[in-house]
């Protein structure tokens, strides 16, 4: 009787410890899958459009990368910005590049970093046109920060969904890129998040553009950090001068 018993219980417990063991492993599932990869170029402008799926059961935090190769050399590295996936969720991501000149063969190097992983795919384009841009915009006020570079764009003309795309910085730092809306003769203040590996004093170029390249400016600030007391100086003096529109 004992031991009929012993096997009724076996025979009861054993289908829910599997059942256990098995919702123990679809928790742990880390996966992801990149459902749409398009390049989109307008004149000289080049769009990284990507949609990014969480297929796995563990939530994470994913961030794309856009690096652009002539044969084996690399000419541009740009970085979306860090967003969170939930199971099942999925998510778009756009990186922004412009060429300043006519270009065959190049290659897209297309990475997706999710929760410790990557994913990579590369597609091949060619920069057959490029417009010639009218310089609208001024760049100025630039201050390196602990975590993020700030400064300011002018332009004579109300714009909108303007590109601010940081280019030619030290290798293995990300720089977000940014959207926004100008108005005329009016000056607006950005702050773009940057990650350093290790920090070093270095440079970076500020690229402005629309996005059919009509109108495009770029300048090269140096990066380095604002300290001590001159660092809260300059805080309430940018925020002043930007009151003013100065």
């Amino acid at each position: 009787m004992k031991i009929i018993t012993l096997i009724l219980a076996l025979i009861l417990i054993l289908p829910l410890a599997i059942a256990g063991l098995i919702e123990i492993e679809v928790k742990m599932k880390l996966t992801g899958k990149a459902t749409v990869i398009s390049i989109e170029r307008f004149n000289n402008v080049v769009k990284l459009n990507l949609e990014f799926y969480n297929t796995g059961s563990v939530p994470y935090k994913a961030r794309a990368r856009l690096d652009i190769l002539n044969e084996s050399n690399l000419i541009f590295s740009g970085w979306s910005s860090e967003k969170e996936l939930m199971p099942g969720e999925r998510k778009n991501f756009e990186i922004y590049w412009i060429s300043s000149s006519e270009a065959k063969n190049l290659t897209a190097r297309i990475r997706v970093y999710f929760g410790n992983e990557i994913l990579e795919e590369n597609r091949s384009f060619s920069i057959d046109y490029v417009r010639s841009s009218e310089d609208i915009f001024k760049i100025k006020n630039f201050r390196t920060y602990d975590s993020y570079i700030r400064f300011e764009i002018r332009a004579n003309k109300t714009l909108e969904n303007v590109l601010v795309v940081p280019s030619d910085y030290v290798h293995g730092w990300i720089f977000e890129q940014a959207k926004i809306n100008l108005t005329a003769n009016k000056n607006t203040e950005l702050k773009i998040p940057y990650i350093p590996t290790v920090w070093k004093e270095g440079s970076v170029r500020i690229n402005v553009f629309t996005e059919d390249g009509k109108y495009y400016s770029s300048q090269t600030f140096e990066l380095k950090k604002e300290k001590g007391l001159i660092k809260y100086f300059y805080m309430l003096y940018d925020k002043l001068r930007l009151f003013f529109n100065l």
